[in-house]
């Protein structure tokens, strides 16, 4: 049986379900202009200001080309002059440390070889001043492919024969825990790769040369990076990342292909994950967060402006955007490795102890 109750109290119930709906709908109004408004006041602030762009590594490399075809469009959507300003040091390091204590204030920012900076942090290298997790994440602009390559000459041509040769084949890296490094590291442990890692080049422009003059037989990269070379002749590409060869490299096979073991599969999607954090950009703790919300917003509008889109066209690369607050997630999972047998391989090589 149906009770309807008292027809008054209905309506004064309907009353205050009423008020309760206008009072939410303000709320949200006021929050909403609250928040336009903040970001107009965020415009302001930078308009006209110097806003500084570090890159944690020489000019010429890849992480160089990216800082410089943002800077005009970041500029035009933050109203700002951008300066980029090369910090290279420690496989990158110094750059991500020096921004990390910048004053925040939301005119320094950096683009990041994430990758490392987590290896890094993660195996708690000496030198690391900063905690990645409490970095203010701006977006991801790319990741992109790994790739072993080896120069033109080498005394190896494919990676069947470089697991299987009796002499050890040098290959070129960064600093400790660049990704370069991280990269051979990993690997030689993962796939039992007889290599010689000589790591202390300042950028991969530097490691090019190294190939060049025959110091070195071969290196790590992002695809990108060593395409130019691949195109010149002056390099070949005999292993890639991922667990699916990608359309550009058919006939390369995956570090998934040619693991010996699970272990060595589980050590691999490892750094297959990390790889995924890719080169952010990122401003210090502390910065207003309708400073960052703004920030955010022009890295989005740049990466989608017409004359960006066909700069990157130019200069063949591709974009692979993540925004700010994924970023967070991709970065937290990151550095968290569960099994502590991995935890270590990871630890130990990045320490030199591999």
């Amino acid at each position: 049986m149906f009770h309807y109750g008292n027809r008054s109290g209905d309506r004064g119930d309907l009353r205050l379900v009423l008020l309760f709906l206008v009072v939410i709908l303000m709320t949200v109004s006021v929050a909403g202009f609250a928040s336009a408004k903040s970001i107009k006041d965020a415009a302001a602030f930078y308009k006209g200001k110097n806003l500084t762009l570090v890159v944690p590594y020489k000019p010429g490399g890849g992480y160089d080309a990216w800082g410089r075809l943002l800077a005009p469009y970041l500029g035009k959507y933050t109203g700002t002059r951008v300066i980029v300003k090369n910090m290279p040091g420690a496989g990158g390091m110094l750059g991500i440390n020096e921004v990390y204590t910048a004053r925040p204030n939301g005119l320094t920012i950096n683009i990041q070889n994430a990758v490392a900076a987590v290896t890094n942090q993660l195996v708690g290298v000496k030198g690391v001043r900063y905690d990645l997790l409490k970095y203010n994440w701006i977006g991801r602009v790319t990741t992109d492919t790994r790739v072993l390559a080896m120069r033109k000459g080498a005394p190896v041509k494919t990676i069947e024969a470089l697991i299987n040769s009796k002499s050890p084949i040098k290959f070129g890296a960064t600093g400790l825990g660049g990704s370069t490094y991280v990269d051979a590291v990993i690997t030689k442990k993962a796939l039992n790769l007889p290599i010689e890692i000589v790591h202390g080049y300042d950028s991969s422009s530097e490691v090019d040369l190294g190939l060049l003059r025959g110091e070195i037989d071969g290196t790590y990269g992002s695809y990108s990076s060593r395409l130019g070379m691949v195109k010149a002749g002056e390099q070949f590409i005999i292993l890639q990342s991922g667990k699916k060869r990608a359309a550009a490299m058919p006939d390369v096979p995956t570090w998934f292909e040619v693991a010996p073991s699970e272990k060595a599969k589980e050590i691999l999607s490892v750094l297959t994950a990390m790889h995924e954090t890719g080169r952010p950009l990122a401003a210090p703790p502390g910065v207003a967060p309708e400073r960052i919300a703004f920030l955010r917003e022009a890295f989005d509008k740049t990466l989608k402006d017409p004359d960006f889109l066909k700069s990157i066209k130019k200069a063949k690369k591709e974009i692979d955007y993540v925004s700010g607050q994924e970023m967070e997630e991709i970065i937290r999972t990151s550095l968290e490795i569960s099994d502590p047998e991995i935890k270590k391989v990871f630890v130990d090589a990045v320490k030199g102890d591999i």
